[in-house]
C-alpha cells in the first residue's frame, strides 16, 4: 500500500525569506537583487506587450502635443516680427490663425494622448489584477498560510495601481524629449548667449527639485511622528491623571504633554521654514535666468542680432524648460517604484500551491467508498489529525463526532483535497485523490464549509455561482435543503439581494442554501461540516430525511457534527478522538 510521506521540516532560510518579502512593501528600488530586478522587467514586458500599440498611440499624440505646445511661442515671435514690426497686418493674421491651429493640435494631441494612455493603463491594470486574482484564488489554505491577506490585497491593488501609473507616464518621456531635442537648439538659433543661459540655470533647477522635497519630506516624518507622540501623551494625561492626582503622580504626565507639545512647535516651525524655503527658490532661479536672459537678448537685440520676437520666444521657452526639468527629477525619483511593485506581483503570482493537479491525471469513478488510510495532518509542527483508519462505503450515511480540537473539520478538507495530508492517503474508489485533477474531485465531491460564505448578489447568483442552471433546478435544491418554501414568499423570491456577506438571510438560511449550492453540482458524495448548526430542531429533521431521500443509498454523506439529530439519522457514527489515540472509535447506529 503506497502513503504519502509527512511533508519535510521546514526550511528556516526560505522561511526568513518569506517574512523579507512580506516586508518589502517600501523597499527602495536599489535594494532589489539582480534576479528580482530582471524578473520584475520581464513582468512589465509581458504586461505591457499585449497593449503596445496603444502605448505607441499614446506616445505619439504626446508627442504632436508637445511639438504644438512648442510651436506657439515661435508662431508668436512671426506675428511679432514680420506682422507687427513691419506693419504687415496680412503677416500678422497668418501667423495668428497659425497659432490658433497649433492651439488646437495641441488640444487634439493632448485628448489623444490622455485617452489612450488612460486606456492602456486601465488594460495592463485589468490584466495583471485578474491574473493575480486568478491565481490566488487557486492556491490552498496551506499555501496562502505565510501570506497575510492583507499584503496580498495590497499587491492586487497598490502595486497593480503602480504599475498603472507607470503606464500611464511612459508617454512623459516623448514629452520631455522632445522637449530638449526641440527647445535647446532652438534657443541656440536665437543667440548662442540665451542657451548658454539655459543650460547654466539647469543645475540649480535639478537640484532645486531634489533638495527641498526630500528635505520637506524628512521634515513633514518628523512633524507627524511629533504629533503622534503628544496623542499619546494627551490620551496617557486623560486616561491615568485623574487617578494619579492624589499623588501627585499626575505631574510627570503634564510635563511629559508639555514637552511633547513643544516638540510639535518645534518641528511645525522647521517644516514650515522649509516649505517657504523652497515656495521661494524654486521660482526663484528660472526668473533669474529670464532676467539674464532679458538682459543679454536686450543687448542681442540692440546689436541686432535678436528680434524682439526672439526675446519673447525665449521667455516662453525657459518657462516649458522649467516644468519639463521638475517633472524628470520626479519621473527620475520614481523610476524604481514600478520595478519594485512588479516585484511584489511577481513573488505573489510564484506562490506555488501545496494541493495541485498532478501531471499526469486519471479519471475517478463514478460511484465508489471513501477510504482514509493511515491520515496524518500536522499544523504548526503538532499533529492535529490521525492516525485515522475510516472507510465510508457508497451510500452509506456517516456521522462523524469528536471533541473540538479532534480532527473533524481537518478530515473533511482532506476529503475534498482542500488539503493534502501529511501521511497516509485518501482514496474515491480506489483511486488516490492526489492522482485526480482537482475538478474531478470536486465534482464527484462536495464540500459545504461550517460557516458558509456567500457573495453579494442575489440568491440565484449565491446558487449558480456562474454556472448555468435552469430554475427548476435551483428550486428542486432548495427544496431538498428545506428552503424552497421561505425563498418563494420573500418579495423578490429568487431575486432577493442577499447584500455583503448574505446579511439578508438567518443562519440557518445561510447554511441551507449552502446545502443547496453543493447539492447542484449532483455530487457522489457530500461533506458537510456541522451543516444543521443553526436550524431548530424540526427544520434539521426535515433537512436530514430530504438528504436521506437525496441520497437514496446511491450517494455517500459524511457528516461532522456533534447534534443528537444528526448521530442518530445516520447509519453509523465514528468518532475522532485527539491525534494520540491510533483509530477513531466506530458505534453502530441506535
Amino acid at each position: 500500500m503506497s502513503t504519502h510521506q509527512p511533508a519535510p521540516a521546514a526550511d528556516p532560510t526560505a522561511e526568513h525569506a518569506d517574512a523579507e518579502r512580506l516586508a518589502d512593501e517600501d523597499l527602495p528600488p536599489t535594494a532589489l537583487s539582480p534576479e528580482r530586478r530582471r524578473r520584475a522587467k520581464a513582468l512589465l514586458r509581458g504586461a505591457l506587450r499585449p497593449h503596445r500599440g496603444t502605448v505607441a498611440a499614446a506616445m505619439t499624440a504626446a508627442g504632436v502635443r508637445q511639438l504644438a505646445l512648442l510651436a506657439v511661442p515661435w508662431c508668436v515671435q512671426q506675428a511679432l516680427d514680420e506682422g507687427l514690426q513691419k506693419h504687415d497686418g496680412g503677416a500678422l493674421a497668418r501667423w495668428a490663425a497659425a497659432t490658433a491651429l497649433a492651439a488646437l493640435v495641441q488640444f487634439a494631441g493632448l485628448y489623444g494622448w490622455q485617452y489612450w494612455a488612460g486606456y492602456a493603463d486601465a488594460k495592463v491594470g485589468a490584466d495583471l489584477r485578474g491574473r493575480l486574482l486568478r491565481h490566488l484564488s487557486g492556491l490552498d489554505r496551506a499555501a496562502l498560510a505565510a501570506r497575510g491577506h492583507g499584503d496580498l490585497a495590497m499587491r492586487a491593488t497598490r502595486d497593480t495601481d503602480l504599475v498603472r501609473e507607470w503606464v500611464h507616464g511612459l508617454a512623459i518621456w516623448v514629452v520631455l524629449g522632445t522637449t530638449f531635442l526641440t527647445v535647446l537648439p532652438a534657443i541656440g538659433a536665437l543667440d548662442p548667449s540665451l542657451l548658454l543661459v539655459t543650460l547654466a540655470t539647469l543645475p540649480f533647477l535639478v537640484w532645486v527639485n531634489l533638495h527641498y522635497p526630500r528635505r520637506f519630506a524628512t521634515a513633514s516624518a518628523d512633524l507627524a511622528a511629533a504629533h503622534g507622540a503628544r496623542a499619546d501623551a494627551v490620551a496617557d494625561l486623560l486616561q491615568l491623571g485623574t487617578g494619579l492626582r492624589g499623588t501627585g503622580g499626575h505631574r510627570p504626565l503634564v510635563d511629559r504633554h508639555h514637552a511633547a507639545s513643544a516638540d510639535v512647535t518645534r518641528r511645525t516651525v522647521t517644516a514650515a521654514r522649509v516649505e517657504a524655503s523652497w515656495a521661494a527658490v524654486a521660482p526663484l532661479v528660472p526668473r533669474l535666468a529670464v532676467a539674464a536672459g532679458v538682459g543679454l537678448g536686450g543687448l542681442a537685440v540692440l546689436d541686432g542680432r535678436l528680434s524682439v520676437g526672439g526675446l519673447v520666444a525665449f521667455t516662453s521657452w525657459m518657462a516649458i524648460v522649467t516644468l519639463a526639468t521638475r517633472v524628470l527629477v520626479d519621473r527620475l525619483l520614481e523610476r524604481g517604484q514600478a520595478d519594485v511593485a512588479a516585484a511584489r506581483i511577481d513573488e505573489a503570482l510564484s506562490i506555488g500551491a501545496t494541493v495541485a493537479d498532478p501531471a499526469a491525471p486519471v479519471d475517478l469513478p463514478a460511484a465508489g467508498p471513501l477510504e482514509f488510510t493511515g491520515v496524518r495532518a500536522r499544523r504548526d509542527g503538532k499533529d492535529v489529525l490521525g492516525p485515522v483508519e475510516l472507510t465510508v462505503a457508497a451510500g452509506e450515511f456517516v456521522a462523524l463526532s469528536g471533541a473540538t480540537g479532534a480532527g473533524k473539520s481537518t478530515l473533511l478538507r482532506l476529503g475534498v483535497r482542500l488539503d493534502d495530508p501529511d501521511a497516509g492517503t485518501v482514496r474515491y474508489g480506489g483511486v488516490d485523490l492526489r492522482a485526480a485533477a482537482l475538478d474531478r474531485v470536486r465534482t464527484r465531491i462536495a464540500y459545504v464549509a461550517q460557516r458558509p460564505v456567500l457573495l453579494s448578489g442575489t440568491v440565484a447568483d449565491n446558487l449558480r455561482l456562474g454556472r448555468d442552471l435552469p430554475q427548476s433546478a435551483l428550486e428542486d435544491a432548495c427544496r431538498t435543503a428545506a428552503l424552497h418554501d421561505q425563498l418563494a414568499v420573500m418579495p423578490d423570491g429568487y431575486a432577493t439581494e442577499l447584500g455583503e456577506g448574505g446579511t439578508a438571510l438567518s443562519g440557518g438560511q445561510v447554511q441551507r442554501l449552502a446545502i443547496a449550492r453543493a447539492l447542484l453540482g449532483d455530487p457522489a458524495v457530500l461533506l458537510l461540516d456541522d451543516a444543521t448548526s443553526a436550524l431548530d430542531t424540526t427544520t434539521e429533521a426535515l433537512v436530514l430525511d430530504r438528504l436521506r431521500h437525496w441520497s437514496a443509498g446511491r450517494r455517500t454523506l459524511l457528516f461532522a457534527t456533534h447534534r443528537p439529530a444528526v448521530l442518530a439519522a445516520a447509519d453509523r457514527t465514528v468518532h475522532l478522538h485527539a491525534p494520540a489515540t491510533p483509530t477513531p472509535t466506530e458505534a453502530p447506529r441506535g
